[in-house]
């Protein structure tokens, strides 16, 4: 008879994950020390922002996609821990051992329900400003709830009706005697509100309909910025016009048309944002405000960058932008223009080959050793990228000086 052989697949990542989806920023290694945190399809990367630049401390693969990445400061806390939750229904709370260098596992869980519509929206993980819950949107018409206990330990999750079956974002409020969710929503004639809504965390865990709402909202308002205290309130950031609105105040501005697709807060008090829209271009935006009444809205164009997924404002107008569609950057905001009436200075470039729409391999120098060509990046930032096996050279630093005769090394100090 004929033999039968066994076919063995051995399959291997030749290249990490580099579309970066999430990004944040507090002190997660120590009280002092400013992190910023990345988070790429599958891994997450953990910075540390130094006078040199960015410092990679740990970069640590996750089983599952990311879809949500907030630090938060539980009460008795001194330094930042990570929430964390995948596509795939799973979350897990992450603490820095600064004893061990390495990350701990505070919390795991599932949130899956048997039953339950997926949302279309994408899944929507937020965390209370005081920290006295964790918010999951998962499915349609479901707010899941995972409420903290005083010692900042997680209690068991619960689920609370929503009435809104199409939401586009919910948000946490700021400055609230309890928990308060802002809910963007489309209704069945594609009108766009805003609801407000209190959790009720004592014997009857429950939603009352909240301190305000504001009804028939840009037609494409999708994303909702909270304001932190002590000007409360929310952005809702609309295709042609953005709006403030609180309980007692609403200012609106027309904006040129555009899709805005990531933020950043700029101050701890929240009066500025940059915002990234769909064709690279970044935006200031201030609220103006005589102490806590806020006076209006004032917009403008800071300069192009890669597409944004996700804007970190760091310190000393340093800012991160992570893009899922071209190269990542570190940008510089300057006080003045450049020629071209730009105010963005890009001082560093990180790579990212997605989304990757076709590839083929080939052997241009005729070697025997296939390079990848990919069809790389989307709109503005689409490129095509040779991928192949070989050692690369980054350049740390450069200085011309002419008239070079000879080298030598030097010891940082004396043996």
């Amino acid at each position: 008879g004929k033999k039968k052989m066994s076919v063995w697949n051995y399959v291997v990542t030749a290249h990490k994950p580099t579309c970066v989806s999430h990004s944040c920023v507090g002190n997660f290694t120590s009280p002092q020390e400013l992190n910023l945190i990345v988070a790429k399809c599958t891994r997450i990367e953990i910075h540390l922002l130094t006078p040199q630049g960015l410092q990679t401390i740990v970069d640590v693969p996750l089983y599952g996609r990311i879809a949500t990445l907030e630090l938060f400061r539980p009460h008795g806390e001194t330094q930042d821990l990570l929430f964390i939750a995948t596509e795939k229904y799973k979350f897990c709370v992450l603490q820095w051992d600064s004893e061990s260098s390495e990350l701990i596992t505070r919390a795991m869980g599932d949130v899956s329900d048997s039953i339950g519509r997926p949302t279309d929206n994408g899944q929507i993980g937020i965390i209370d400003p005081d920290c006295r819950l964790i918010g999951l949107h998962l499915y349609d018409g479901l707010f899941k709830v995972i409420p903290f206990d005083n010692k900042g330990q997680l209690k068991e999750a619960f689920n609370l009706r929503l009435e809104e079956l199409q939401v586009l974002d919910i948000k946490f409020l700021y400055g609230c005697a309890k928990p308060t969710i802002a809910v963007l929503y489309q209704d069945n004639k594609d009108a766009r509100h805003l609801k407000t809504y209190e959790i009720s965390l004592k014997d009857k865990q429950d939603v009352v309909e909240g301190p305000w709402s504001q009804n028939n909202l840009d037609y494409g308002a999708d994303l909702l910025i909270p304001v932190p205290s002590p000007l409360c309130g929310v952005l809702i950031i609309g295709e042609e016009t953005i709006v403030y609105c609180s309980a007692n105040a609403f200012k609106a501005i027309p904006i040129r048309p555009s899709i805005t697709k990531a933020f950043g807060r700029v101050d701890v008090d929240g009066s500025r944002y940059l915002l990234g829209d769909h064709a690279g271009l970044m935006h200031l935006l201030v609220i103006t405000h005589e102490k806590e009444k806020v006076t209006g809205l004032k917009i403008e164009l800071l300069g192009e960058t890669s597409i944004a997924s996700t804007i970190s404002y760091l310190d000393n107008a340093v800012v991160y932008v992570g893009s899922s569609y071209g190269d990542s950057q570190l940008i510089k905001l300057n006080m003045q223009p450049d020629a071209k009436g730009s105010y963005v200075e890009v001082l560093e470039k990180y790579v990212n080959l997605g989304p990757i729409v076709d590839f083929c391999v080939v052997d241009l120098e005729r070697q025997g050793q296939g390079q990848v060509v990919t069809c790389s990046g989307a709109h503005k930032d689409g490129s095509l990228r040779i991928v192949r096996n070989g050692i690369g050279i980054n350049e740390q630093a450069s200085v011309e000086l002419q008239g070079i005769k000879g080298m030598w090394s030097l010891k940082s100090s004396i043996d």
